[in-house]
């Protein structure tokens, strides 16, 4: 097959998109298939473009067989609606005009949503190239703005919900990475053609086998502390003023240590809030190489995943690594991700923004280590469902069904 993958997030950058679809687009080519990925100029939670990448509006290179085209973004981490609008559009626009140059016919044009605006460029593209086209969404936009009580005027609200519309209907086929979210949409959209390409983790690149007291120590954490970690973007939707007041709660318990690792656009707020209540049992690390984060995930005791509200049909990506980690997980209730942690015994769950709820969850866990052992191994045995060497084959089958206009296989989990 001849794909075309159209994001705005991919490699050198990192985040649950880009790792995603890196993963996807490899396993794609080393299958044999001719991939290309049209992305922006890599940017992304920093809001600054890269080094290397810097006054260039096209390059081409090559990652893991797959090439890779990137076109000129007004770089941007602000949540106010002006700039962000016009990264978007920037890129919206640069990865049509210059994005498809030399690309030729192909099979199958995936386009990654949110953004939404690209859902115009991805259904353009797809025409001009002669392919099915896929509507990937990976979070259901403008819903989950909504859910979030995000601040958003009629006007763009309309303009969204034309552009999710549009994108639903007109596309051959959307596409979501569970079937919570599947459901949802076709609960709006009852017509629409939708299917599930899954996301998980490699267990070979995730193991408990990882753990290491280096990393702790570098993370002010001794053998017998109880380090509690997140990793990831530090944005609107994680609300994760909740581990640093939780960690006022736990100010005194003093061997439960706290490490926050990544960046974004509310990291600042974050780190100062910390700041300003004086903690010093909480630790704030920039972005880690990607190859290095599976070892910091394993060497945590839990890891958090926090959410600012309930987001029904959301599994964030972090939940599969930190499983395949062999890491309980204290997550956000009101997510798909939730309801997977809870009916696999892999971790525990609390309202979203309730600090006390939180705080009391930590301080048992580090009070009951055999019940923190059993869910260790609970969430290795859970992680084997998701084991990404599978996904990549169910993924392959579909898109080749997709290309030959064949039935949708249907897989379980």
């Amino acid at each position: 097959m001849k794909i075309v993958v159209l994001t705005q997030n991919f490699p050198p950058e990192v985040g649950a998109t880009a790792a995603r679809l890196h993963k996807m687009t490899k396993s794609l080519a080393g299958k044999g298939h001719s991939v290309t990925v049209i992305t922006a100029m890599p940017n992304y939670p920093t809001g600054r473009t890269f080094e290397g990448y810097r006054g260039k509006i096209r390059t081409q290179d090559d990652i893991d067989g797959v090439r890779v085209v990137r076109t000129w973004i007004f770089p941007s981490n602000s949540s106010r609606f002006l700039p962000r609008f016009l990264s978007y559009a920037s890129f919206t626009l640069s990865s049509l005009l210059m994005g498809i140059w030399e690309i030729g016919r192909q099979d199958i044009v995936l386009f990654d949503t949110p953004p939404l605006p690209l859902v115009p460029t991805g259904l353009a593209i797809g025409r001009l190239t002669g392919a099915r086209v896929i509507m990937n969404v990976s979070d259901i936009w403008p819903e989950m703005a909504l859910q979030l009580g995000h601040p958003m005027g009629r006007t763009s609200l309309w303009v969204l919900n034309r552009l999710e519309s549009f994108g639903y209907r007109s596309a051959d086929i959307v596409t979501t990475t569970n079937g919570a979210a599947k459901e949802r949409i076709n609960e709006r959209f009852p017509k629409v053609r939708t299917a599930v390409i899954g996301n998980g983790a490699d267990l070979r690149v995730f193991d408990p086998a990882l753990k290491s007291q280096e990393i702790r120590d570098s993370l002010g954490a001794d053998q017998g502390d109880f380090l509690v970690g997140y990793f990831g973007l530090h944005g609107l939707f994680q609300g994760l003023h909740v581990v640093v007041e939780a960690a006022e709660r736990l100010r005194d318990r003093r061997r439960i240590k706290f490490v926050m690792v990544g960046d974004g656009p509310c990291k600042a707020d974050i780190v100062a809030l910390a700041e300003g209540k004086g903690l010093d049992n909480i630790r704030f690390a920039d972005l880690v190489d990607q190859e290095h984060i599976p070892s910091y995930v394993a060497s945590c005791d839990v890891a958090l995943v926090p959410l600012a509200a309930e987001f029904p049909g959301t599994i964030p990506s972090k939940v599969y690594e930190t499983l395949a980690s062999g890491v309980p997980l204290v997550i956000s209730s009101g997510c798909e991700g939730a309801r997977l942690v809870e009916e696999g015994k892999a971790g525990w769950t609390f309202r979203p923004g309730d600090s006390d709820a939180l705080a009391d969850v930590l301080a048992e866990l580090d009070t009951d280590r055999e019940v923190l052992s059993q869910m260790s191994s609970n969430c290795r045995a859970l992680a084997n469902q998701f084991d990404y060497d599978r996904i990549a084959v169910e993924t392959e089958a579909m898109l080749q069904a997709i290309a030959d206009g064949a039935s949708i296989p249907e897989f379980g989990r």
